[in-house]
């Protein structure tokens, strides 16, 4: 073996070491989360595909919270719905739990969150109908993560919060777990909201 190959290998395998140590590692100290993870938000605009079903429809003036008081011995935090003066969340929303994924700061919306509400296969993300994903998906980003049954469907929900107030301040995306068959059972969508 070569002194660049040997090189190469070490390289590869202190790789390996270090994503099994990440992993090994559990879940994120709440000094690690960011405070900005703990707001309450308003969603805005939803554009979830439109045949998802009620409780992917998550109406605009609608509430939700993260707080610190949340946090459960397992490392997790719970999603807190806040229900309106005429409206409330769907069943499987409140008491998500959220785990932390650590990071990069989005600074910005990525064009795939971007989305008009009712011109949903307009957003790159969404036009991807009949996908899903077994595993949790990966974003270099960081998030909360949760695994939840939202319309009777099995959903990976990612929440992406911003160091930011105002509009897009945290996105909620909906990814299936797994798609029966067909297009038409697809389900996935992209939450904006504010703080």
């Amino acid at each position: 073996m070569s002194l660049t190959q040997k090189a190469t290998l070490s390289a590869s395998i202190a790789g390996q070491c270090l994503v099994a140590a990440f992993a090994a590692a559990g879940p994120a100290s709440a000094a690690q989360i960011p405070e900005y993870f703990f707001r309450e938000w308003t969603v805005t605009k939803n554009c979830t595909e439109a045949h998802a079903g009620l409780a992917a429809q998550v109406a605009a003036g609608l509430r939700f919270r993260i707080s610190r008081d949340s946090a459960a011995a397992d490392g997790s935090y719970r999603f807190q719905a806040e229900d309106g003066a005429q409206q409330q969340w769907a069943a499987n929303w409140n008491g998500l739990r959220l785990e932390y994924r650590p990071g990069t700061q989005m600074t910005s919306v990525p064009a795939d969150f971007e989305c008009i509400p009712g011109q949903e296969s307009s957003s790159p993300f969404l036009a991807m109908s009949g996908y899903a994903q077994a595993s949790e998906p990966y974003y270099e980003q960081q998030h909360w993560y949760g695994l939840a049954t939202i319309h009777g469907q099995l959903e990976h929900v990612l929440i992406f919060p911003r160091n930011m107030k105002g509009a897009s301040s945290a996105i909620i995306v909906l990814a299936s777990v797994t798609a029966p068959s067909t297009i038409q059972l697809d389900d996935d969508g992209v939450i904006h909201s504010s703080d």
